[in-house]
C-alpha cells in the first residue's frame, strides 16, 4: 500500500504543471504536455503508462539536448572533461537506480511500471535542471 500511495504522489506531481521547473517562471512544456496527458488519461493504466513514456522520452531528449549545449559552451578544457566524466558517471548511476527500482517494483502489479516510470523520469528532469543551471557561466 505505501508505494501506491508514493506512485499517486509522484504521478500527482508529475501531472501537475504548477511547479514550475528549475526555479522558471513557467511550467516547462514538457511537465504541460504529462499534465494534460495525466488528465486526459481518466486513470487508465495503459494511457497513464503511454504519458509517462512520451513524457520521458522528452525529458531524456531534453537531457541530452542540455548536456551537448554546455558541453559545446565549455569547450575542450577542464569544465568539459570533468562534465563528460560526471555525466559518465551520472549515467551509471541511474542504471543502478532503475534496476533498483525494477527489483522495488517486481510484484507492485500494475502500478510498478509507473512507479519505476515515474522515478527515471524524475531523474531526468532534475538533471537537466542541473545541466541547464550550468548554461551561460563564465
Amino acid at each position: 500500500m505505501k508505494s501506491f500511495t508514493t506512485l499517486l504522489l509522484l504521478l500527482a506531481g508529475a501531472a501537475h504543471a504548477d511547479d514550475h521547473w528549475c526555479d522558471l517562471p513557467r511550467a516547462h512544456p514538457l511537465d504541460a504536455a504529462m499534465a494534460v496527458a495525466m488528465e486526459a488519461s481518466g486513470g487508465v493504466t495503459v494511457d497513464m503508462h503511454d504519458a509517462q513514456g512520451v513524457a520521458f522520452d522528452g525529458w531524456d531528449a531534453e537531457l541530452n539536448r542540455l548536456y551537448r549545449n554546455v558541453m559545446q559552451q565549455f569547450g575542450d578544457g577542464v569544465r568539459a572533461i570533468t562534465l563528460r566524466d560526471a555525466q559518465r558517471a551520472w549515467l551509471a548511476w541511474d542504471r543502478a537506480e532503475t534496476r533498483s527500482d525494477l527489483a522495488q517494483q517486481a510484484e507492485g502489479g500494475s502500478s510498478g511500471p509507473l512507479m519505476v516510470t515515474a522515478l527515471a523520469t524524475q531523474r531526468r528532469r532534475a538533471r537537466a535542471c542541473t545541466l541547464h543551471d550550468m548554461q551561460g557561466e563564465p
